[in-house]
C-alpha cells in the first residue's frame, strides 16, 4: 500500500519529531511513503542535521502509484481528511479533559484516528468522535536515548543537586508551581539548583516576572538557570545527563514528551498524575504529584480553546514534599530512575510500536 503522509517534520517540536519516528518505521515495513511537509520555510533550519534534513526531501520528492493511505499527523485543527485516498488516519492529541467542538467533526471524517493514550481515547469520544478510535503509543527512537555520553556543561557548581524541567511556555506547564514550589521549599544553601529549558529568550521575561513575585529574600533563594533557545537533539540528551532530576507539574499533557524522555535517561521523575502521562507513569517507576481538584480554565492567556475546558491543579504542598523527598533519598531515587528506563523500553520499544503501526495498516490492506 502507498502512503501519503502529512505533518511537520523539521523543526524540533514533539510532533515533527513524532513525525520522523513514524516515517522510518513506515519506510523499514516497506511501506512506499510520499510526505507533505507543513513546517515553515524558517523552521527546516533549526532543529536537524543536513544529512536528515535531505533524507526528509528525498521523501518529500516521492512518487507514489497508488492513492491508499492517507495518514494526517498534526494538531486537530489544522488537519483534513483527504478524498482522493481509500484509506484516511488522522493522528493527533488533546491536553484537557475534552477537545474542541471544532476538532469533532473534522476528526469524524477520517476512517481511523489514532491517540497516544487510554485519556484521550475516553476524552475524544465523550467529545463527539465517533469513528474507531485506535491507541498508537508515542513514536520515538529508543537507540537515541544513551544514558552515559556527554554531559552539558551548566554554570552550576558540579555537587549541586540539579532539578531539570522542559517546557514550551504557557500556563499549562505548570511553571508557576514548579518556580513558587521550588523557592519555597529550597533555601540558597542546601546545594540545590532548578534548571528550566524553555524555546526562546521571548519567553524568558514570563519567567523572571514569576521568579520576582516571590517574596524570599534573593539572598535566600536556591538558584534558578534558564535556557532559553531551541537544540538539536543530542544537545537536549547532554542536558538530561547533565541533570539529577526531572520534574513537571503540568496541568494536562496529550503524553508529555519530556517526562518520558527524562524517564527514558533514567532520571528520577516528578509528573502529575492526571492525563496522558499516567499511560506510562506510575508510582513505582517515578514520583506523581497528587491532584488538588480539576478547574474549569478561564481568559487562558495562551490558547482560547482551552476556555471552558478543565485540567488538573497540581497541589503545590505535594509538588515540595516530593522534590524534598527525591533530593534528599538519592539513591532510591536513582534506582527508580533506572526501573523506569527499563521498564518504557519494554513497553513501548519502536520494535513492538512499529508492529502495532503495521497491524493497523494491514487492516485496510485489499483482500
Amino acid at each position: 500500500m502507498n502512503i501519503m503522509f502529512k505533518g511537520m517534520f523539521y523543526n524540533g517540536k514533539g510532533y515533527a519529531e513524532g513525525n520522523r519516528v513514524l516515517l522510518s518505521m513506515l519506510h523499514r515495513a516497506g511501506y512506499p511513503v510520499r510526505i507533505i511537509a507543513r513546517d515553515w520555510r524558517s523552521e527546516r533550519k533549526l532543529a536537524l542535521p543536513k544529512k536528515e534534513m535531505n533524507i526528509l526531501a528525498g521523501f518529500e520528492n516521492a512518487l507514489l502509484s497508488s492513492n491508499d493511505v492517507y495518514i494526517n499527523r498534526d494538531v486537530g485543527f489544522r488537519m483534513e481528511a483527504n478524498p482522493d485516498f481509500k484509506v484516511n488516519i488522522g493522528h493527533t492529541t488533546f491536553e484537557t479533559d475534552r477537545i474542541p467542538k471544532t476538532w469533532v467533526p473534522i476528526l469524524n471524517k477520517f476512517d481511523e484516528v489514532w491517540v497516544q493514550c487510554q485519556f484521550n481515547i475516553q476524552t475524544f469520544k465523550d467529545s463527539g468522535v465517533h469513528v474507531p478510535i485506535r491507541f498508537i503509543p508515542y513514536f520515538f527512537d529508543d537507540s537515541r536515548y544513551v544514558v552515559r555520553g556527554e554531559k552539558m556543561r551548566l554554570p552550576i557548581p558540579k555537587d549541586t543537586f540539579k532539578f531539570l524541567s522542559i517546557f514550551q511556555l504557557c500556563e499549562r506547564k505548570g511553571y508557576d508551581l514548579l518556580i513558587k514550589g521550588f523557592l519555597n521549599e529550597f533555601k540558597a544553601d542546601e546545594g540545590a539548583s532548578l534548571v528550566i529549558k524553555v524555546r526562546s529568550p521571548e519567553e524568558t521575561p514570563r519567567l523572571l516576572r514569576e521568579m520576582e513575585a516571590h517574596p524570599k529574600p534573593l539572598s535566600q533563594r536556591a538558584p534558578i538557570h534558564i535556557i532559553d533557545r531551541m537544540f538539536m537533539p543530542d544537545d537536549l540528551l547532554s542536558l538530561y545527563r547533565a541533570c539529577d532530576s526531572f520534574v513537571l507539574p503540568t496541568r494536562g499533557e496529550g503524553w508529555g514528551r519530556p517526562l518520558f524522555e527524562a524517564m527514558l535517561m533514567e532520571l528520577p521523575t516528578l509528573g502529575t498524575n492526571w492525563s496522558g502521562q499516567t499511560e506510562y507513569m506510575n508510582k513505582h517507576n517515578s514520583y506523581l504529584i497528587e491532584v488538588e481538584k480539576l478547574t474549569r480554565i478561564q481568559n487562558n492567556p495562551d490558547y482560547d480553546m482551552y476556555n471552558g475546558h478543565r485540567w488538573a491543579e497540581p497541589s503545590l504542598e505535594d509538588l515540595q514534599k516530593k522534590m524534598r523527598h527525591v533530593f534528599s533519598h538519592r539513591a532510591e531515587a536513582r534506582e527508580r530512575g533506572r526501573s523506569a528506563r527499563t521498564e518504557l523500553l519494554y513497553k513501548y520499544n519502536m520494535r513492538k510500536v512499529g508492529k502495532l503501526v503495521d497491524a493497523e495498516l494491514k487492516k485496510f490492506a485489499p483482500k
